[in-house]
């Protein structure tokens, strides 16, 4: 789902007079426009011209469920007016985009064009007032013709907000020892998501419940969508598409977003009902837009609800081993994946080579990230909330031997040993979330409207 967000535009009539036309409805048709340049990439659910305290009161109550509000300023407008709605919404993040019509300035500018054209008056009113009121914002500044600026305010502010809003799933307790991926509920309701604990044997008991057309349906889209090994045993199939129908029943149930399984225990991997490593479930859900993490990991699922929050897919894995000669570092996994990384190459489904001395072997996904460029995203506890991010390439390297998702990385920021000494320096854990696309803006403008940091290897 796209982040939704409330595009509201403050309005005076005190300059109505100055205007040489019905200034009232060539803003609301600047509004109109404005949406219409954001693009694609938000969802805005929420419009209209605020012009009194009941219109703030009005469009507040509208705006209950947005993931961030953009102030749009043409004119100048008193602060007032748009900070009664959003004093009324305390924890949503907000961007001040002061929009020009045109890129130039004619030769004939009057005293009428101030008026129209004031968005660098109205900008700085609502600006101070935010900053008065110690509310955390961004300001951008852009013409109609050129957007992107705005366009990426909105979808980082509402990435934002999406996080606020955010319920996850944490299904068992990390494994034993495993104390650098746990983060407590407190931890979590300050970044403003919300825990919802599910016991792994609610999961194996419902897996009974799912029905044999379910079974099938699931089955036959991962047979479209796989080339599948002669050696994947049917009933392991099974079994895994019965825990995705769970989890995706418990995610709807809840309404959450995403989820974290820690699945080697006595209920799931080494149960009489599951018996198997469910990763290809925790895959498919997480290629869906629904990110799943593995062992319990809380802090790498929030670094992939906020790379999938962007729009971008994510791939939960490890920094496997250097190689010190090529530059490059290997990630893999246990079987976890996200099929919008595999490029044009159609992955196979084979079974798990991490688990083949169980007594049933799950199937897991198998392909190579092709090359271009490529993020590194973590997540940690460390003195308050931190993201960290590494920007660089998949160099198309290919590991097919790991048996599950894999690839290589180079660091854009230096050599591998002093970027990777970087990076586990700032305290993430051994998981992290790739992606392919440059994210660093992106992640520092998240952490920035959360109150939290962000750190650029």
């Amino acid at each position: 789902m796209r982040p939704s967000i409330a595009v509201i535009q403050p309005y005076w009539d005190f300059w109505e007079a100055t205007a040489p036309f019905d200034l009232r409805a060539d803003r609301r048709r600047l509004l109109d426009e404005a949406i219409r340049a954001i693009g694609n990439d938000v969802h805005v659910t929420v419009s209209g011209l605020i012009t009194s305290a009941e219109d703030a009161v009005e469009l507040a109550a509208r705006c209950a469920n947005v993931d961030a509000i953009i102030v749009l300023t043409t004119m100048a407008a008193p602060s007032a007016t748009s900070m009664e709605l959003i004093d009324r919404l305390p924890r949503t993040p907000v961007v001040v985009w002061a929009l020009s019509q045109r890129s130039g300035l004619a030769e004939d500018f009057a005293h009428s064009d101030i008026t129209t054209q004031g968005s660098t008056v109205g900008a700085p009113m609502v600006a101070s007032a935010l900053a008065r009121a110690g509310r955390v914002f961004d300001v951008v500044l852009t013409t109609l013709a050129e957007p992107r600026a705005a366009m990426d305010a909105a979808r980082q502010a509402a990435a934002a907000g999406r996080l606020r809003r955010t319920t996850l799933l944490k299904i068992g307790t990390p494994i034993a020892g495993y104390t650098s991926v746990d983060a407590t509920d407190e931890d979590l309701r300050e970044l403003g998501v919300t825990t919802v604990r599910i016991p792994p044997e609610e999961v194996a008991a419902r897996s009974r419940g799912v029905s044999i057309d379910s079974v099938n349906m699931l089955k036959e889209q991962i047979y479209s969508e796989f080339d599948v090994d002669p050696l994947v045993s049917g009933e392991a199939l099974e079994r895994s598409v019965r825990v995705e129908a769970v989890l995706a029943e418990l995610l709807a149930e809840h309404h959450a977003e995403a989820g974290t399984l820690n699945c080697h225990g006595p209920a799931l991997r080494f149960g009489e009902e599951i018996g198997i490593a469910p990763c290809l479930a925790l895959g498919r859900l997480t290629t869906r837009g629904i990110p799943w993490s593995c062992t319990g990991d809380v802090v790498t699922a929030i670094a992939m609800l906020t790379v999938q929050a962007l729009g971008h897919a994510t791939l939960y894995h490890e920094i496997e081993a250097v190689d010190h000669d090529s530059d490059e570092v290997l990630l893999a996994n246990t079987g976890e994946h996200d099929l919008r990384l595999c490029g044009p190459t159609r992955p196979r489904l084979v079974p798990d080579v991490w688990y083949e001395d169980d007594n049933m072997t799950g199937p897991c996904a198998l392909f190579s990230l092709p090359e271009g460029p490529a993020s590194l995203v973590g997540f940690a506890l460390a003195g308050g909330p931190r993201w960290v991010v590494a920007e660089g390439r998949f160099t198309g390297r290919s590991a097919i031997r790991t048996g599950t998702p894999n690839g290589a990385f180079r660091f854009a920021s230096g050599h591998v040993r002093e970027a990777w000494s970087r990076w586990a320096s700032t305290g993430v854990t051994h998981h992290s979330a790739a992606t392919n696309a440059l994210v660093a803006a992106d992640i520092q403008s998240v952490a920035h409207h959360l109150a939290a940091t962000a750190i650029v290897v």
